[in-house]
């Protein structure tokens, strides 16, 4: 007969595959109370012994560590949510940090240090303003007008000089007496000193009329304007046509037009002189199915101060009819 040892493997096989013992489990039930008190006569109840199939005292041991065993996974689950939150959290201030100092960075450059004496820039970008070249001028009227004529500013400009004592309202009423006598609808092309044509900056402030200012107008209108005067009588009334750029509409352009009523040169555009403004101020009126604005004066002479859109053209006159009779030259 073989021998049995440590050093036989059959032999090790055979005591591995041996089953566990079954373990006994003491179970107290209502029915087994009952009994007991029955076999006993009302004393204490007594567990009985059931022996578990496929449950072991190796077995229960190792599930003894069951409860230690599945606080490990919550345990690992924690450190790693924790881990998450805490590299969520550097990964934030890291981006703060590098974004805002960019920022801070490009807000330095355009910002001079307030302590170097340097004016800080503002953000405000104001409307490039197109340079003034020399241009030829040509008329915006479609409809001829009675005549043309051409007034070229002295050396000195409309300003007082010891050779020429008169103003540019007085130069300008002068070409326009030697006109024919016939002719009530005029139109004027001044030269400047330089011998070329005026732009309407130009022309408003040698007549001191600057009712716009000169880079809203060279932002947004051509320079060749056309000025022109109506004749009532013996007085003349001028007045200028300018047009819009090419892509400007006048709807965008109402809040920066309307600033002509406040305009402390509005008077200015009479060249005889006029009354007192009325104090009821601009009112509507309608002129050549036109819908304008009209600024009356009181004085020696009635007269009134009209601003108004044809089409693309904005159109400014010290007369009602002489506004009329520039609309129906531009149809």
């Amino acid at each position: 007969m073989e021998e049995i040892g440590n050093n036989n493997p059959a032999a090790s096989e055979s005591f591995t595959n041996i089953p566990a013992p079954t373990a006994e489990v003491k179970v107290r039930t209502m029915r087994s109370d009952l009994m007991s008190l029955a076999a006993t006569g009302g004393g204490m109840p007594r567990f009985n012994k059931v022996n578990v199939e496929g449950l072991s005292i190796s077995r229960m041991a190792a599930d003894g560590a069951g409860p230690k065993k599945s606080s490990k996974p919550i345990l690992v689950f924690l450190i790693v949510c924790v881990a998450c939150a805490v590299l969520a959290a550097v990964g934030w201030l890291g981006y703060s940090l590098f974004f805002n100092k960019g920022s801070a960075g490009q807000q330095n450059a355009s910002q001079p240090n307030s302590n170097s004496g340097m004016v800080a820039v503002q953000t405000y970008q104001p409307v490039a303003v197109p340079t003034s070249t020399p241009f030829t001028h040509a008329s915006l009227f479609k409809k001829p007008v009675d005549p043309t004529i051409t007034f070229s500013l002295p050396q000195g400009g409309a300003a007082e000089t010891a050779n020429d004592l008169q103003t540019y309202d007085q130069q300008v009423l002068g070409v326009l007496t030697a006109v024919n006598k016939n002719a009530n609808f005029i139109e004027i092309d001044v030269k400047g000193t330089d011998g070329n044509d005026l732009s309407i900056e130009g022309l408003l402030s040698e007549a001191d009329v600057e009712v716009l200012g000169p880079n809203f107008l060279a932002a947004h209108f051509n320079p060749d304007a056309t000025f022109f005067a109506y004749k009532d009588g013996n007085d003349f009334w001028p007045g200028y046509v300018i047009a819009l750029r090419q892509g400007e509409n006048q709807l965008l352009l109402k809040g920066g037009v309307q600033a002509i009523e406040s305009s402390p040169k509005i008077g200015n555009i009479f060249l005889a002189g006029t009354g007192v403004a009325s104090p009821s101020g601009f009112t509507d009126a309608v002129i050549a199915s036109t819908t304008v604005r009209v600024l009356n004066f009181t004085g020696t002479t009635p007269a009134s101060f009209v601003y108004g859109w044809f089409q693309n053209y904005l159109i400014i006159s010290a007369s009602q009819n002489g506004f009329a009779q520039a609309i129906a030259r531009l149809q």
